[in-house]
Order: structure tokens, then sequence, then C-alpha cells
């Protein structure tokens, strides 16, 4: 098999949206209370959004090759030898995919689950490569 996967996840603009909430709502304090003290407060978040908007924030992600699992592939990529891995261990959660690796040599590994995609997805790009995907539960 020569097929490579990859699954790639862009950064959250979460952060962005909070602080772009907090600088509306300090601006209708201001006007509506005339407390014009606070318009230094949303200047103040005014200027943390753009340094986040300006950070480098790489993609989340992992890539399946025929040899290797790397994970964090567009930030600190660290390749796991698909060899070394006896199954995985996955379930789903609010924040996305919870994957333990379980090695050969009974040792465990939990990944952080924003590289993973959903759990189908990974059992069936897994199992092409004859590694398990078990639930937490077994």
């Amino acid at each position: 098999m020569n097929d490579i996967y990859e699954f790639r996840r862009a950064a959250g603009k979460g952060a962005i949206l909070l602080t772009f909430i907090a600088v509306l709502l300090l601006l209708m304090a201001v006007v509506i209370y005339a407390v014009a003290s606070l318009i230094w407060l949303a200047w103040v978040f005014v200027g943390i959004t753009i340094v986040w908007m300006l950070l480098p924030r790489p993609a989340l992600g992992i890539r399946v090759d025929e040899t290797n699992l790397t994970v964090s592939a567009w930030s600190k990529p660290r390749a796991i030898a698909l060899d070394d891995i006896a199954h995985l261990r996955a379930y789903e959660n609010k924040s996305g995919t919870e994957v333990t690796v379980v090695y050969k040599d009974k040792s465990e590994e939990s990944l952080f689950s924003g590289d993973f995609p959903d759990i189908d997805t990974l059992i069936s790009i897994m199992a092409a490569r004859g590694i398990a995907v078990r639930d937490e539960a077994l």
C-alpha cells in the first residue's frame, strides 16, 4: 500500500472571538453608562486581539504512511513506528478524540486529542495498516 493519510485541522479562532466580544461589551458600557475610564481597557483588549492574530498558529493533525504514525505533524512532528504499536484505545469526548497508544511492550502513551480525526475515520485508516482501534471501555 502506498497511501499516505493526512489529517489537518486549522487552529481555532475562539480566543479572537472572545476578545472581540469583550471589546464590544466594554464599548457598550462606555456608551451606555458613560464610564470613560473603561475605554483604556477596551484598547488593551484590542491590542491583545491584534497580537493574537499575528502570532503563528500551526495546524494540528496526524500523518500516517506505511511505516509511521506522525503526531503533531505540522508543529512538532514526532513519528511512532507502526511496528511498535499493539493497538490504539480511543473514545470521543467534547474536545475531540482521546487516543492512547498501547505499545507491544505494554507501555502506554496518551496523545493530544486535537491531532486526531473522528473515531470512524481513525478506525478505517488504522485498520488498513493492520492496527486495531479499541474502545476505551474495553
